[in-house]
C-alpha cells in the first residue's frame, strides 16, 4: 500500500471481520425470532381471512391464462426489499410498523391472502413435458372461469 500500514490494515482488517461475524449472528438471532411471530399472526389470519376461491377452482387472470386454485396461503412478509435497497443489517432488514400507514404497506391494503395457480401450458411448453406453470396472485387479479 502507498500511505496505509500494514499494521493498520491487518488490524482493520481483523476489526471488521469479527464485526461481520458478530453482525451475522445477531442477525440470525432477531430474524428467528420475527419469523416466528410472523408464522403465529399468520397461522392466526388464516384462521381469520375468508377466501374467495376454493382449492380446485378454475379461475381466469387478467392477462385470459386459465388455471386451477392449488392454494390459498396468507402471505405476511416484514422484511424489505434487499433487491430494491440493497443488503440490509439489524432491525433495517424489517419493515418498521409503527401506524395505520405502515400496516396498510405491509399488508397490501389487506390483501394479505395470496392464491396459488397452476396455469395450463401452450402445446411448445407441453412438448418439452411441462404439463403446468405455477404463478401466485392477488386474488383480485383472478375471476372464476365460470
Amino acid at each position: 500500500m502507498k500511505y496505509l500500514s500494514g499494521d493498520f490494515l491487518a488490524e482493520y482488517s481483523r476489526a471488521l471481520d469479527e464485526y461481520k461475524k458478530e453482525q451475522e449472528a445477531l442477525d440470525k438471532k432477531w430474524c428467528s425470532v420475527i419469523n416466528e411471530l410472523v408464522e403465529e399472526e399468520s397461522e392466526r389470519l388464516e384462521d381469520t381471512i375468508p377466501s374467495n376461491f376454493k382449492e380446485g377452482q378454475r379461475v381466469i387472470d387478467t392477462n385470459g391464462n386459465l388455471g386451477t386454485v392449488v392454494a390459498n396461503p396468507v402471505v405476511l412478509n416484514v422484511y424489505e426489499d434487499e433487491s430494491y435497497y440493497g443488503k440490509k443489517f439489524g432491525p433495517n432488514k424489517f419493515f418498521s410498523i409503527k401506524n395505520a400507514a405502515d400496516e396498510e404497506a405491509v399488508t397490501c391494503e389487506g390483501m394479505l391472502r395470496m392464491v396459488d395457480v397452476n396455469l395450463e401450458t401452450t402445446e411448445i411448453e407441453k412438448d418439452w413435458g411441462q404439463d403446468f406453470r405455477f404463478a401466485r396472485y392477488y386474488e383480485d387479479e383472478l375471476k372464476s372461469e365460470n
